[in-house]
């Protein structure tokens, strides 16, 4: 809990009884597992975390878990304020396989906590996103007593825990979670619509003395009549105004009173040492939450911090930070230091002496440190790991800002350290598209890589064939089959032979393009290839090689299928599942249970196929996969049409056909409209089957696709013949 550190300004809690007998009697609804979301709202200095202190006083003695985050934790960092609650949350886990957060959700916690970016491609990057909140939120919720969570100067929350504290609020129904806010006015933190609001404004005339006889009382020092009416006059019913006023008449009683608040901490500000003003100068560029040892550094020890703490300067905050303890007006400390680069030059290497991981997640400020020295070249690297955190809470769009503003720095470095920067700036976009599903938008990030892997010096191998196979991945899913042939080609020529595991991915890339162009012996001959380079890598189980093994065991079950051999393809694709598991990547788990349907179909087994094509649906709505819930639509259809059940079929083929409308897949809109026309010639509704199988025709034809345009000419020949 964030307190005055002496009995000097220990503040008594005057004026604020009917605040705590509201927030008391909201405790009382949340043991009985009603859970409440309050806001406490008010100007700095008005009383809000000492009206806090109390409400917490009360509940941990009833036997509530009391978490305490700020706004201001880990500034720069999504979800800084969570971080720390949710690392302190994981000492309450029970041991694991009885806990009550499941291996999933607690895979994605860690990855959240630690800044992992996630492996593998989304099949929905919004629905990543609410398993991500469910997993946070999870963790957050009480166990097996109730809890109140405490988050302080809620006004400097990022976006990430605004959004996060909008899914809470709306989960606290039937829990035992205190929800309580302390927020200034204005910014840009919503309060939710089901939160309760609990305004905290100035003193009265008769609260404000109350609070002063209080005050003098405790210190025991005589008060004159004139003295009291200053002090009352100064703080004018703003109890930290007056309480810096009364430690002023107290510290220097032959000064004058001044009469406003912000005169009486210039006052105290002018009667600190010459080191203690230097230290809050310093502390002022270091923003408004920093690391004690950090600022320690700049003024040479902690020892002329202790004081600041103690007179109501500085805030002692969790995990050995301070936050500043009055909002000093603008100026009052004068100009800040006169060689301010060097400064800052100082408060960045005081930074980089932290332990790995702090130093990691105050990659924010240390960007911002260099970047005002002048340095950018050593902002970059934390410009990178400031982008990275982004990207493991799923916010591409603010990764991709990052990525764009430090590429802007890079252009301005030395020529060949700006060219090493631009390569992996530009891969490190193309990866962040990725995530958000902008596979074209990837796909040119990482050309510009490679154009410019191209220049010299050139890079080392292990990196260009990372940009390489990246790019035939795309290149795949966007389904240019023969491009990704060229890239696999050209990495024959760099020389990706000697890195086992990428050339492996690079051969499956080409294997499985292979397949999509109908050519399967020769995607056969590049399985055996890619299987014999693999056996040469070292063994490892990371995601990286559990997704090329994902896709060599799919591109086997391709080939498999195109041989008509659908009993032996099932084996590859369950192979495939379990890889995709390993690797993390839901588009290829949801791809292989749609290969499971079809192969189960071609084999006969209906009711297996039914199950698997239900399987990926569940999975595809789930993730918001609308191609995917299309083409597992058009397999149902073709299994109600083998089962001779043209209702389901077309049921089926209608629900596709409306998916495939919203993605603008013409060739997949021509195989459902055949499906729903021939369903419909089976029913007998010979003018809507022909006006279907018309349409099918139009749209093969328009993208080229020959095998689905001869199909639906085939079925119009048959619907003339019986007309």
């Amino acid at each position: 809990m964030r307190r005055w550190m002496t009995a000097t300004c220990q503040p008594p809690l005057v004026g604020r009884a009917s605040h705590l007998v509201r927030l008391k009697d909201l405790a009382v609804e949340v043991r009985r597992g009603l859970g409440r979301a309050v806001w406490l709202v008010g100007e700095a200095g008005l009383g809000k975390s000492r009206l806090k202190n109390a409400l917490v006083e009360q509940l941990a003695s009833d036997g509530f878990e009391v978490f305490e985050g700020s706004g201001l934790a880990l500034p720069g960092m999504p979800g800084g304020a969570f971080r720390e609650l949710l690392e302190a949350t994981r000492g309450l886990r029970p041991p694991p396989g009885v806990g009550w957060v499941s291996s999933a959700d607690a895979e994605l916690l860690a990855r959240f906590l630690e800044g992992r970016e996630r492996q593998g491609v989304p099949a929905s990057l919004s629905a990543e996103r609410t398993a991500l909140f469910d997993a946070l939120c999870h963790a957050l919720m009480p166990h097996r007593r109730p809890r109140l969570l405490i988050l302080e100067d809620w006004q400097h929350a990022d976006p990430f825990s605004h959004a996060l504290i909008e899914v809470l609020v709306s989960r606290l129904s039937h829990t035992p979670l205190f929800l309580l806010a302390l927020q200034r006015p204005g910014g840009t933190a919503p309060v939710p619509l089901s939160a309760e609001v609990v305004t905290v404004g100035p003193l009265s005339d008769d609260e404000a003395t109350a609070l002063l006889e209080q005050r003098v009382r405790s210190s025991c020092a005589p008060v004159t009549p004139e003295v009291r009416a200053a002090l009352l006059e100064a703080g004018a019913g703003h109890p930290l105004h007056l309480l810096h006023a009364i430690t002023l008449q107290e510290e220097r009683p032959e000064l004058p009173v001044p009469g406003t608040g912000g005169a009486v901490l210039g006052a105290r500000l002018r009667a600190l040492s010459a080191t203690q003003r230097e230290a809050l100068q310093s502390a002022s560029v270091l923003g408004p939450s920093f690391p004690r040892t950090v600022l320690g550094a700049l003024v040479g020890g902690c020892a002329p911090l202790a004081p600041l703490e103690a007179g109501g300067w500085l805030r002692a905050a969790a995990g050995g930070r301070y936050t500043w303890a009055v909002c000093l007006p603008e100026g009052l400390l004068g100009d800040v230091a006169p060689d301010s680069h060097a400064l800052h030059r100082r408060a960045a290497e005081a930074h980089e002496s932290l332990p790995v991981e702090l130093r990691r997640r105050a990659c924010a400020d240390l960007s911002r440190h260099w970047l005002s020295a002048d340095a950018p070249e050593r902002a970059l690297p934390h410009l990178l790991e400031l982008a990275g955190w982004h990207r493991a809470a799923l916010e591409t769009d603010f990764a991709l800002g990052v990525y764009r503003f430090a590429l802007g720095q890079a252009l301005g470095l030395e020529p060949a350290a700006s060219l090493d920067w631009q390569r992996v700036l530009w891969e490190r976009m193309g990866d962040a598209h990725r995530l958000a599903g902008a596979r074209e938008d990837a796909e040119y990030s990482w050309r510009t890589s490679r154009t410019l892997d191209a220049r010299e010096p050139v890079p080392p191998l292990g990196d260009r064939a990372r940009r390489l196979h990246k790019l035939g991945s795309v290149l795949f899913a966007l389904g240019r089959f023969e491009e990704v042939l060229v890239v696999a080609e050209e990495g024959q020529r760099e020389g990706v032979q000697s890195l086992p595991t990428l050339a492996a991915g690079l051969e499956a890339d080409a294997a499985l393009a292979l397949c999509g162009l109908g050519r399967f012996e020769q995607a056969r001959t590049r399985l055996r290839l890619a299987r014999e380079r693999l056996r040469l890598a070292p063994p490892e189980s990371g995601p990286a090689r559990a997704a090329v093994e994902a896709a060599l065991h799919r591109a086997m079950g391709n080939v498999l299928m195109g041989k008509g051999q659908p009993e032996q393809a099932t084996a590859e694709y369950l192979a495939v599942l379990r890889w995709s598991e390993v690797s993390g990547d839901t588009w290829e788990h949801s791809t292989a249970l749609l290969h499971l349907g079809d192969a189960h179909a071609r084999a006969g087994d209906r009711e297996r196929a039914t199950h698997f094509f239900q399987l990926a649906l569940e999975l595809e709505s789930r993730t918001g996969d609308r191609w995917g819930m299309a083409h597992t639509h058009h397999g149902l259809a073709l299994l109600h049409t083998q089962a001779d059940a043209p209702e389901l079929a077309k049921e089926d083929a209608v629900r596709g056909l409306q998916l495939a409308s919203m993605v603008g897949d013409l060739k997949l809109k021509s195989r459902l409209r055949f499906a729903l026309g021939r369903a419909q010639l089976r029913l007998g509704e010979l003018e809507e089957a022909g006006k279907q199988l018309q349409l099918a025709a139009q749209d093969a034809a328009a993208v080229g696709a020959r095998t689905e345009q001869l199909q639906a000419e085939a079925a119009l020949r048959v619907l003339g013949t019986r007309r």
